[in-house]
């Protein structure tokens, strides 16, 4: 009898090489080419902060923004102190990290993000080491373009960082953005896994519409056929069925099955209001079909909807949209969310309401350090 042998599916047949992930180890390596033939000084603690002397400090601080100066040299912060030491040969003790962690708990994924978010080649300077109109409240650093001077240039983006274990405070978060895109920066939002690895995400607000007709368009003996239509619906357990899509005029509501038109339960009570004049129960479902989208399901793709700018025969679906209700409860949800959508070529966006009744998108895009 013929042996047959199981099938491995946890195993991948394709030949690759995994990225090599960083380490950071503590302790200087000897490097004749890239060492200094004279060995840098180690930091002094004064007053939480740790003292570099010049020539190498001020050299530090002009060049690369590191540190505050003061007499003779430059004050770091610890997350400074860690960056020269993997990055510019400063030495630290043997149990300066142990200690630092026993002041800071959170000291290990500061320090990463900080290197991560230093590694384009951009200036990133604490916000602790700038004046208070340099920043909003909650940005960890503040970042300036690597051909631009941190001396006599605007910024470009604030950093902010969560652990992925964090759930979103969808609220703060906004306020946070909105009030660093007053200042005219780009919001930049770190999250760091229990691997010490990080994503990093850009966040700005997208402008959502479509060329899709409105009802606004609708003849009055077209409005009048969507009523008799809707006279004849069938229910169904996602909403009716109606036979006749040949005389259906609302394109953008509805899909055609079986000769006829099937319509999600949100479909119905949009057609109803605007049937009777009521106010608008499916109030982002209306906002959004008014600019001439058109919504379907995103079940498949892990949202609300997926929003289309044209007619979905004719383009891909640019958006996947969640309501803020539905937004995503932690980072992990998020991550996972905004990443789903990249890999389909799509953009992920949760819709907001507005005080004054219109409504924003929030897009959250993957990125990496030194691309735009």
């Amino acid at each position: 009898m013929a042996v047959t042998l199981p099938i491995n599916m946890g195993r991948q047949s394709r030949k690759y090489v995994p990225r090599v992930r960083t380490k950071r180890p503590v302790g200087l390596e000897t490097d004749a080419s890239q060492s200094p033939s004279k060995p840098h000084p180690s930091p002094i603690e004064e007053n939480g902060k740790w003292f570099l002397p010049n020539p190498l400090a001020a050299r530090l601080h002009q060049k690369s923004g590191l540190g505050l100066l003061t007499q003779n040299g430059v004050l770091m912060n610890p997350v400074e102190v860690m960056f020269c030491h993997w990055n510019r040969h400063i030495p630290v003790t043997d149990n300066w990290v142990s200690e630092r962690i026993g002041e800071d708990e959170d000291f290990i994924a500061k320090s990463v993000v900080f290197d991560v978010a230093r590694s384009g080649g951009e200036i990133v300077i604490p916000s602790d080491n700038l004046a208070n109109d340099k920043f909003v409240n909650g940005t960890f650093a503040v970042k300036w373009s690597r051909n631009k001077s941190h001396f006599n240039s605007e910024s470009l983006s604030q950093i902010r960082w969560f652990w992925a274990s964090e759930n979103v405070d969808w609220t703060e978060l906004i306020t946070w953005v909105n009030a660093v895109l007053a200042s005219k920066d780009v919001p930049e939002v770190f999250v760091i896994d229990d691997e010490m690895d990080i994503t990093m995400y850009r966040i700005s607000y997208e402008m959502v519409s479509g060329n899709q007709g409105h009802w606004s368009d609708l003849s009055t003996e077209e409005i009048s056929t969507v009523r008799d239509l809707m006279d004849t619906m069938i229910p169904t357990p996602s909403g009716c069925f109606i036979q006749g899509f040949s005389q259906w005029p609302l394109k953008s509501i509805g899909v055609e099955h079986l000769s006829g038109i099937n319509l999600r339960q949100e479909e119905i009570n949009w057609i109803s209001t605007k049937l009777t004049g009521d106010v608008q129960q499916e109030a982002l479902f209306s906002y959004l079909t008014e600019l001439g989208c058109v919504l379907r399901p995103g079940f498949k793709y892990g949202c609300k909807w997926r929003v289309y700018d044209d007619d979905v025969a004719k383009s891909h679906a640019p958006w996947l949209l969640q309501p803020m209700t539905e937004a995503p409860v932690s980072w992990e949800q998020t991550c996972l969310s905004v990443r789903l959508a990249e890999g389909v070529h799509k953009k992920w966006v949760c819709g907001l309401k507005e005080d004054i009744g219109d409504w924003k998108f929030l897009h959250i895009k993957r990125w990496l350090p030194g691309r735009v």
